[in-house]
């Protein structure tokens, strides 16, 4: 009798960690099925999901372009001194990442770091600009609180076959596809 109790005692602990990653009703997993499979140049190659940590990684590549979507959650009970992640750019992380995109972008040989806001819905994300004139490289960082986790966005594309303003234009579009592909997610049916 008591070796059954143990194996539901086992079983209901397992069940209440792999609910850890449940997080304002989504896991990990579902928010990685959220995304679109392609947007503009770029197209999935590999998604990973880790619920143990609450997080999730979308890859996506194109001709002379790549992006890494990472998506991250916080269990405030986990670590102490944590908050909710809060929806949008006024969260102190986020302000944190882009910060630390700025800073990087900045001290890079021939790069000139921006900030700037891509729009999604009717929402907008913070985002840090920068391009490498010498090999003609585009970057773009973006960052919002969605669905209760931290999303940051990286696309990169060279712009060596087109121009800079049709680059700029098309990383800013990735960006915006995927924040509004999550943030749809909490949407309800019909909206």
């Amino acid at each position: 009798m008591s070796t059954v109790l143990v194996s539901t005692a086992v079983s209901s602990l397992r069940a209440q960690e792999a609910d850890l990653d449940l997080i304002q009703g989504y896991r990990s997993s579902d928010i990685l099925v959220g995304l679109p499979e392609t947007s503009g140049p770029f197209t999935i190659i590999s998604r990973n999901s880790d619920p143990q940590n609450f997080s999730a990684s979308a890859e996506y590549a194109g001709l002379d372009a790549r992006a890494i979507v990472s998506i991250t959650g916080v269990r405030a009970s986990n670590v102490a001194g944590m908050y909710p992640v809060r929806d949008g750019p006024d969260d102190p992380v986020v302000r944190s990442l882009l910060d630390q995109a700025f800073q990087y972008h900045s001290t890079q040989p021939n790069q000139v770091a921006l900030r700037t806001n891509v729009s999604y819905g009717n929402r907008a994300m913070a985002c840090v600009s920068s391009d490498d004139p010498l090999k003609k490289d585009d970057f773009l960082v973006c960052a919002t609180g969605v669905l209760g986790r931290y999303m940051l966005i990286q696309p990169v594309m060279n712009y060596r076959l087109s121009s800079k303003g049709v680059v700029d234009r098309q990383l800013a579009d990735f960006a915006s596809s995927m924040a509004q592909a999550v943030s749809e997610l909490a949407l309800p049916p019909g909206n």
